[in-house]
């Protein structure tokens, strides 16, 4: 924790950024709209962003285009650093953490569904599961077309435009990660035990499971399976469970459901519980994010 300070710190002075408690005093806009046409593809963009974002991971790829400030990203035992006009990549599932230091970004996130039949019209059936390799990208062209596809796609255009310009712009920019190298098939190291452990949280996500359960499910010794799933998922088994909660939570919230109904289902103790959680993960709270998610694009 204190290299990251140090890291951060040092950022900061190249950046000639005033210091991390005066800017967390300013106002950061988030702003994150859908797309029903593209199966609820969401973007947002952020400005003036200053926050910690502890290990998690998205069941959607995610684009990140970087206009001001700086991102620290750490994944795989690493830490790397964005500065203005790069990409900051993740995988789907990939536990990462990240801090945003005055950053102002666009990102996109992009389910599965999208990314595989894309990537099987730019590399072919055969290519199996994309998997970014680096998770910074100098591209200009790649970033300018990308920041071009997000603008656009925040204005009212018609569905023929809105399509054309997404799966064009998004081909072109895995055609390239493909010519630069950073982007290869997916080569799982997740054991057999591991997935079973995390399907089972998928699918008992609002359950006050236990480890010993978990245990139970692999013939592994809760010891040695709380270190194991740490070891190669990122954070321990709670944690995961936790962030299943919140992409529930986040859909159930852009249903329509009250707060208290969407911390009951979801598992969280009360509403407050939701809410601490929730603003830790996403970086704003549920309310927030409730009056958000009637932004819709209509095609």
């Amino acid at each position: 924790m204190g290299a990251n300070r140090r890291t951060r710190e040092l950022i900061r002075v190249s950046l000639d950024l005033e210091p991390v408690q005066q800017m967390k005093l300013r106002t950061h806009q988030l702003k994150h709209w859908r797309l029903p046409l593209l199966d609820n593809l969401e973007l947002f963009h952020g400005a003036n962003m200053t926050h910690d974002y502890p290990p998690h991971v998205h069941e959607e790829y995610s684009v990140l285009l970087l206009l001001a400030g700086a991102e620290i990203h750490m994944c795989r035992g690493t830490t790397h650093t964005a500065f203005p006009g790069q990409l900051m990549l993740n995988n789907a599932d990939e536990a990462h953490a990240s801090s945003s230091l005055a950053a102002e970004y666009r990102i996109i996130r992009l389910g599965l569904k999208w990314f595989s039949k894309i990537g099987a019209e730019v590399f072919g059936r055969n290519f199996g599961t994309p998997y970014f390799s680096r998770p910074i990208v100098q591209d200009s062209l790649s970033f300018r077309r990308l920041l071009n596809l997000h603008q656009k796609l925040e204005q009212n255009v018609s569905a023929l435009e809105q399509e054309s310009e997404f799966l064009s712009t998004m081909g072109l920019f895995l055609s390239r990660q493909d010519r630069h190298h950073s982007i290869v098939p997916r080569r799982g190291k997740e054991t057999r035990q591991i997935k079973v452990v995390r399907d089972y949280l998928k699918s008992h996500f609002a359950e006050n499971v236990s480890l010993s359960q978990l245990a139970a499910l692999t013939n592994l010794s809760p010891f040695y399976l709380l270190r194991v799933f740490h070891h190669q998922i990122g954070f321990p088994p709670h944690e995961y469970q936790t962030q299943v909660r919140i992409a529930h939570a986040r859909k159930l919230i852009r249903n329509g459901l009250s707060l208290s109904h969407v911390a009951l289902e979801t598992g969280f103790f009360d509403q407050s519980h939701l809410s601490r959680n929730f603003r830790r993960v996403v970086g704003m709270t549920p309310g927030q994010y409730l009056s958000q998610s009637k932004i819709v694009q209509e095609s």
